[in-house]
């Protein structure tokens, strides 16, 4: 019977450039892929440190290029998806038109998923007989689905056609058949069985399969939190906007009580004021239509021609005036006296105490959340100061050497934390280079102030171990304990941890291979971090989060 597989959307088999099933898959950094044509046409549309995945918006060229390389280059440098390939293979067959084979018009009800031949009835029989096919695996058309097909088909020999892969060549890193064993391959060392090949890369692939779920829900922890976070920050949000609207609805209600207090206070003065000043008006009014209407008796009395008149009428004239004061001299007190002057000012001290308390009514306070979860984990990047030979990802999580084996050291760039693992993965190999040049260690010290040699051994700050031996500031001493580095090898993780003595444990693939005592001068105080030479043996490594070490 055919083998369990997980079932694959149409879309997943669908370009995201052309819209049409995969051809050549190249696989991006971020896990989605490109047709090869697709993917070098995409690069050329836009400049190449640009150039980010149309689903995913990641980089597809995580390193900056020394020189740049060409398109082709970067494509043919992007792992091919095989079982994508696979799988749009075998989609495509499914959609072929269901004829067998064997016989002419007659339509096929069963697929051979050794043979990839489709079979009517009589020739399913025919071919479960046979002696060659008799232990293949037929299905059913009506029930057969893609997946299951590009998971049970055998792989064919590039070389020679019709030939089933049957081993393994490590030295090329490639599956033949057995004309190419004898032929192609016939010097290369360690030729295995493909079957034993796969028992042991179904291994590797549950176990990252085992580290990626582990990452999903590490990761989904830490979204669910942040979700909580955001929704706590809204609600607090709006929790602090209503006492913001209840204390301004407050001080707006006692700034218009003040406002109305003193425009009552000024408008009271004008009204009394007022209606003083009209009052005295009205009185000076009438003193003043007296006069006049005195002055116009004196001015007839004055033309008159008749000496009775004048002389009877002027002492009595005179005597009235002098009742009547027209020079005011004798209006005194109330009748003359005005009130004071309307005068209003604001304090500015006042004015300056209210404005300085309603700039302090209320502060944000940035108090850090930090987002854990059971294993906390401390993102671990590169520093900007590392070796003239290093080329770093934009995110400064990948190191790479461009070329020669110097220049190659690669620092943290925060200090390192008691009791955390700081660990790399090694994405290539270069077991051309003497074996026990896998280096790394510790720097005494921070890498701003330190002007990095060309390999680690020779950095009097730092302290460095390898397979064989360890460098405490240039000094070699001698010692079998790191042995297990010798086996270093693609995908392993080597890193370092200070515990709280500040001794230096050596870990290989999450194993503590032993510690170093930090007997230098000054160990047991400043800040410590965490090195990796890149030299020889390991040309780049990816920075793996920090984990408390157990």
């Amino acid at each position: 019977m055919a083998s369990a597989s997980v079932p694959v959307d149409l879309e997943e088999m669908e370009c995201s450039v052309c819209h049409e099933f995969f051809t050549d898959p190249k696989l991006l950094p971020c896990g989605h892929c490109l047709c090869r044509h697709c993917l070098l046409s995409w690069l050329d549309s836009q400049s190449q440190a640009a150039a980010l995945c149309p689903l995913c918006r990641c980089a597809i060229v995580e390193c900056a290029q020394q020189p740049p390389k060409s398109f082709e280059d970067i494509a043919e440098n992007f792992p091919t998806d095989l079982a994508m390939a696979s799988l749009v293979d075998a989609h495509r067959l499914l959609l072929k038109d269901h004829q067998c084979c064997v016989c002419d018009d007659v339509a096929a009800t069963s697929l051979c998923l050794q043979c990839g031949d489709m079979l009517c009835a009589q020739c399913t029989q025919a071919h479960k007989k046979l002696t060659m096919s008799k232990h293949h695996s037929v299905e059913a058309l009506s029930s057969l689905m893609a997946e299951t097909i590009a998971s049970n088909r055998r792989g064919s020999c590039t070389v020679h056609a019709g030939k089933e892969t049957e081993l393994f060549c490590p030295k090329h890193g490639e599956s033949i058949c057995q004309l190419c064993a004898m032929s192609r391959h016939r010097s290369c060392p360690e030729v295995t069985g493909l079957d034993e090949k796969m028992v042991e890369a179904r291994t590797v692939l549950a176990e990252l399969v085992t580290t990626l779920t582990a990452g999903e829900k590490n990761l989904d922890c830490r979204i669910r939190q942040l979700d909580e976070h955001i929704k706590q920050t809204e609600e607090q949000a709006q929790v602090a906007i209503s006492e913001i609207e209840a204390v301004c609805a407050r001080l707006h209600k006692s700034i218009k009580e003040c406002e109305d207090n003193l425009t009552y206070l000024v408008d009271s003065s004008r009204s009394y004021i007022t209606e003083v000043a009209s009052n005295k008006k009205t009185y000076l009014s009438q003193r003043k239509g007296q006069l006049t209407t005195h002055k116009r008796v004196v001015e007839r009395v004055q033309d008159a021609r008749s000496p009775d008149t004048v002389t009877n009428m002027t002492p009595k004239l005179k005597k009235r005036v002098v009742n009547l004061d027209p020079g005011l001299a004798l209006m005194t007190g109330a009748n003359l006296k005005f009130c004071s002057r309307l005068t209003f000012m604001i304090d500015p001290k006042a004015v300056i105490i209210i404005e300085d308390g309603l700039s302090k009514l209320g502060q944000i306070t940035d108090v850090p959340v930090d987002v854990t979860v059971e294993n906390q984990e401390i993102e671990f990047r590169f520093h900007d100061n590392h070796g003239g030979n290093i080329v770093l990802s934009r995110n400064q999580q990948t190191a790479k050497r461009a070329s020669g084996i110097k220049e190659g050291i690669v620092l943290s760039s925060d200090p390192m934390v008691t009791n955390m693992l700081y660990e790399v993965r090694i994405v290539d190999i270069d077991d051309s280079k003497r074996t026990d040049y896998t280096m790394f260690g510790v720097l005494l010290g921070s890498p701003a102030d330190v002007t990095l040699p060309e390999t680690s051994e020779d950095c009097h700050s730092a302290l460095v171990v390898s397979s064989n031996c360890v460098y405490i500031q240039a000094n070699l001493e001698l010692t079998k304990k790191f042995g297990a580095l010798n086996d270093v090898r693609e995908g392993s993780r080597v890193g370092v941890a200070l515990d709280a003595q500040r001794n230096l444990h050596v870990f290989m693939d999450g194993k503590d291979l032993g510690t170093v005592p930090m007997t230098t001068p000054g160990s047991h105080s400043g800040k410590y971090y965490a090195l990796f030479d890149l030299g020889f043996r390991t040309p780049q490594v990816r920075a793996l989060p920090c984990r408390q070490m157990i």
